[in-house]
């Protein structure tokens, strides 16, 4: 042990955290498959939680699971097409509040519309 050694910082690694299970991927892998629209947002490690992965879906409802390392989370997004995030950049989606708040999103489909009438041509007067 060399006399620097004793001032560089050493990694310490939370008890009881190892990073995603199977059941953990196949919860992550169920999420992305059962709904619409979703993001991937990474979280850093705290001294509390492990690298964790944030799966925010188009209405808002998200599921938030612990992740072996980056390239985990890279290539479980890369294999089913969604992006992914560093949540200390850009930090979260509006709709991700709102669903925790209970704030529906209400959006208007093309069944909710009122029927178009259409008129005949337009006379002329030449």
């Amino acid at each position: 042990m060399g006399f620097l050694d004793r001032f560089r910082r050493r990694r310490r690694a939370i008890p009881g955290v190892t990073g995603a299970s199977a059941q953990t991927l196949g919860e992550l892998r169920e999420f992305i498959t059962s709904r619409t629209g979703i993001e991937a947002y990474i979280e850093p490690p705290t001294n509390v939680y492990a690298l964790t992965l944030c799966l925010v879906a188009g209405d808002g409802e998200y599921l938030r699971r612990p992740v072996k390392d980056e390239r985990q989370a890279r290539t479980l997004c890369t294999d089913h097409g969604i992006p992914l995030y560093d949540a200390r950049k850009v930090g979260y989606p509006k709709r991700m509040r709102d669903y925790q708040h209970g704030v529906r999103q209400d959006r208007i489909s093309l069944e909710d519309l009122p029927p178009l009438d259409v008129t005949g041509e337009h006379e002329r007067d030449d």
